[in-house]
């Protein structure tokens, strides 16, 4: 068997980042929680439970995390507005279209990003093997929706190629980066809309999510839950009988969930300071490490999607590997956190 040898950048850091009791592999269902992240919610509940917490701070992390998550995506801090689901935020786009507008997302989509389309009834919503949406689009149609990643088998889309096409085809793109941002590149894709949760590959709390628009797109949508915080000046308008919407994306926030912001900043920082590249490269090198352990063809991904007989998930539990079931089959996940001590472990198991 020949064994893919991968590259250690983060040899001083990440180990004293994180304290793992198991094999963690399922950064695919939510990211091995940092111990700096851990840290900034505990003192933000202890703050809460003396009385000493400060909520208007809380705006000032949730400005970093839009200018952080604006550095991985190419979007500017203002056209990014906060919420703590992707669904929500993909339910602004699907609300925003006419009856008997035509959408397109990849067979098998994760339903975040497709039931708020088939929620309104009156659209055409059609779908496409992710290998073939880009000559699927057909004029006329108006949104063509699609993860960058895909949650079930960590399949990859072809980005510029749906982009391209969706475009000359007049329609526009909303892309859901949740299984892709943090470890794959997503920055400047050209897309209308882009939408992601943080708890996933960002390593942050569970109760942070992102929208992100050209100012054209954006300029489509309506405020469907305009609150507080979606006012030009939310700590002075709480109580102005007259809508005083943000201009700018911030018109679409709601109100944060105070622990997550505070987490998801250092978060972010960790994940910045490694370098989309270098841990793209760790994770995708382990990831081929596993599934040349496996018998499979190597792939661009950080997913591995595998049948697994009971008595092998039997093992993996009782070796305190964790993974996940999807879609009726073993879900792996390698992150910056793995080793490639942990993916000889898991081969060694799994092959029993």
């Amino acid at each position: 068997m020949t064994i893919v040898r991968t590259p250690a950048p983060f040899a001083a850091t990440v180990p004293e980042a994180f304290a793992p009791s198991v094999i963690f592999l399922n950064a695919a269902g939510h990211g091995l929680t940092p111990k700096s992240v851990a840290a900034a919610v505990e003192a933000a509940e202890r703050q809460r439970v003396t009385g000493e917490f400060d909520s208007v701070a809380v705006d000032s992390a949730v400005h970093d995390c839009r200018v952080a998550f604006g550095g991985l995506t190419g979007f500017d801090a203002r056209q990014i507005a906060i919420g703590a689901q992707v669904s929500a935020l993909v339910g602004l786009v699907a609300e925003s279209l006419p009856p008997g507008a035509k959408v397109i997302v990849p067979e098998g989509e994760f339903t975040s990003v497709l039931w708020p389309f088939l929620a309104r009834r009156d659209l055409e919503v059609r779908t496409a093997p992710l290998s073939e949406l880009a000559a699927a689009i057909r004029p006329g149609d108006a949104v063509v929706a699609a993860a960058v990643v895909q949650s079930a088998d960590g399949g990859v889309l072809d980005v510029p190629a749906v982009v391209d096409a969706a475009h000359a085809s007049g329609a526009r793109v909303l892309l859901d980066v949740s299984q892709a941002a943090g470890w794959f590149p997503v920055r400047d894709t050209a897309a209308d809309w882009i939408v992601s949760v943080g708890f996933k590959w960002l390593l942050g709390p569970k109760g942070t999510a992102f929208l992100a628009g050209t100012d054209a797109a954006l300029d489509t949508l309506r405020p469907l839950a305009a609150g507080w915080y979606a006012g030009d000046d939310p700590w002075t308008s709480v109580y102005e009988p007259v809508l005083g919407l943000a201009a700018d994306a911030r018109r679409f926030d709601v109100s944060p969930v105070w622990s997550a912001w505070l987490g998801q900043v250092p978060a972010l920082d960790l994940v910045q300071s490694l370098g989309i590249e270098n841990i793209q490269r760790h994770n995708v090198a382990l990831t081929n490490r596993l599934r040349t352990g496996l018998g499979l063809p190597e792939s661009n991904s950080a997913i591995v999607s595998v049948e697994a007989t009971p008595e092998a998930l039997q093992r993996l539990s009782a070796a305190g590997i964790v993974g996940a079931i999807r879609a009726g089959r073993l879900r792996l996940a390698c992150h910056l956190y793995n080793t490639e001590a942990e993916i000889d472990r898991t081969l060694d198991v799994l092959i029993g």
